[in-house]
């Protein structure tokens, strides 16, 4: 029997399984409570692949990961990864995350609770900066075990949600995916939310305050002038949405 949930992450020369970030992401998804899903890594085409795929085909963790690979062109086209990989599954519901969270152990119990054939659930994510990821990466805090010693960082709006988008597989087909309109990074997700209130989605948000969150993004190198050129021009695409559905020509890389 297949998980009843599938969590998708979006990946090109990000992971790096000889960094502490890529350690501390798979680790994060290892040691959730809950054990009842997968996570899939949807590879854009990384020149590291065929390691990253080793690493992932090879691990014996108690939570079960595969990997699959679609090549994209020069731009990170990240919704249409993320869709190509929706359309692949077969579980009742999927979530999409990105490689450079870390997930406190009882994340997915959380997500788990409050899914539901037409509830989105969205989770904020805190962001840290070098000196804390450093503690974490060198022992001195551990988030499996002092979750509350690590909150140290800040939350962003809920424009940038972060962490999670979680819907059963019938709702993502409903809104037809992301658009696929968005390249790079910024807007993707939020243009969920404001699209899942179209159809009557519900939103549901976990990791409202610092009390609660339980998502952590960890600080990467950034090409600032190219994230920025994205989100620009992303932000025109939120401003225009006017209808739930998009992609009408086709999502995932099929009809």
């Amino acid at each position: 029997m297949n998980p009843s949930l599938t969590l998708i992450s979006p990946n090109r020369n990000r992971l790096d399984f000889t960094k502490p970030s890529s350690q501390w992401f798979i680790q994060s998804i290892q040691w959730q409570g809950y054990k009842d899903f997968s996570l899939l890594i949807i590879d854009g085409g990384s020149d590291n692949y065929e390691d990253i795929k080793k690493h992932i085909e090879g691990h014996n963790g108690s939570i079960p990961m595969k990997i699959m690979q679609f090549k994209i062109g020069k731009d990170f086209h990240k919704t249409l990864l993320n869709n190509i990989a929706i359309r692949s599954c077969q579980t009742d519901y999927i979530a999409t995350t990105d490689v450079d969270i870390l997930f406190g152990p009882k994340f997915m119990a959380c997500v788990s609770e409050l899914l539901s054939p037409n509830v989105m659930v969205e989770s904020r994510v805190m962001y840290w900066k070098e000196p804390m990821a450093k503690l974490v990466y060198e022992g001195i805090k551990n988030p499996y075990n002092d979750i509350s010693g690590c909150k140290v960082g800040r939350i962003k709006k809920r424009t940038t949600p972060g962490a999670i988008q979680c819907m059963s597989k019938q709702s993502w087909e409903k809104l037809r995916g992301y658009d696929e309109n968005y390249i790079g990074w910024g807007s993707e997700d939020y243009d969920l939310v404001v699209r899942a209130k179209m159809a009557k989605i519900k939103t549901k948000w976990l990791g409202e305050s610092t009390e609660s969150i339980m998502a952590f993004h960890q600080p990467h190198a950034r090409d600032v002038k190219s994230d920025l050129a994205y989100q620009e021009k992303n932000k025109k695409i939120l401003d225009a949405v006017k209808t739930y559905q998009v992609n009408p020509n086709g999502w995932g890389n099929q009809p």
